[in-house]
């Protein structure tokens, strides 16, 4: 006869096919919720190494086009393997296209700056009296206004912007009155690009000879669009004071 105080033993539950069920512990859970973990943090290193980045905006030498605060997300897969904490890609399979916007690890002083292609292997790219010239002919270069003193850093009275076209792609670049430099022809080498800053007196690009026509193994990668744009960049992402008209605008 059994004892009716004995506590009732629990029966293991069993799938319909009589398979008995095996309850998860709490190492089990523990265990699953590592590797979700770590698949996450995988995946975020992957998109951050190969396929995007975010840059800060340091500066007027990109005005009107990009604007000191900007932070733009780059496509880095477009032209090769750039690896955090190198200075140049690991293997190359591309290279930008004329009017592309860029990032470039400087050959001057290794900080990465953001420009435009204009030359191409092949090209010869002068200036003469501040105009830039492609293979003999100059760049379309024609006046739009004066500078916008909320829209850009420099706020000399003389600056204006003026449109351009290059490989078929049209932006606005802005200069001073004075601005008149000159440059002797130079031909881009063979697997280097020539980029120059928007801002065309206020740029340190390959019009300086420490940098030159530069390696497309020193180009991180494509500027597609900026996601967050701030009067004070000093303030962090909250920073108060957002350029809300900017978000999202695609970098041309």
């Amino acid at each position: 006869m059994s004892d009716p105080r004995a506590t009732p033993r629990a029966k293991p539950s069993a799938k319909p096919n009589g398979t008995p069920v095996v309850e998860e512990t709490s190492w089990d859970r523990f265990k699953a919720n590592v590797r979700t973990i770590g698949g996450a943090v995988l995946l975020a290193v992957f998109i951050r190494i190969v396929l995007f980045e975010a840059f800060e905006i340091d500066g007027p030498s990109m005005e009107p086009t990009l604007q000191h605060g900007d932070r733009v997300v780059v496509a880095k897969m477009l032209y090769g393997l750039f690896l955090p904490g190198t200075s140049q890609a690991v293997m190359t399979w591309g290279g930008p296209t004329l009017g592309d916007v860029v990032i470039v690890k400087s050959p001057a002083d290794e900080v990465d700056i953001v420009k435009r292609v204009v030359g191409i292997p092949g090209d010869v790219i002068e200036l003469r009296g501040g105009l830039l010239f492609r293979n003999g002919a100059a760049i379309p270069h024609e006046e739009v206004g004066p500078c916008v003193r909320d829209e850009q850093k420099d706020e000399s009275p003389s600056c204006k912007v003026y449109e351009e076209e290059v490989g078929g792609v049209r932006y606005h670049v802005s200069q001073d009155d004075y601005y008149t430099d000159d440059m002797r022809p130079v031909t881009v080498p063979e697997g280097h690009v020539f980029v120059r800053g928007d801002h065309r007196d206020r740029s340190n690009d390959s019009t300086n000879p420490m940098i030159g026509p530069v390696p497309v193994s020193r180009i991180k990668g494509k500027a597609l669009f900026i996601y967050l744009s701030c009067h004070d960049p000093a303030g962090g992402f909250f920073c108060g004071d957002f350029r809300w008209s900017r978000f999202f605008m695609p970098v041309q």
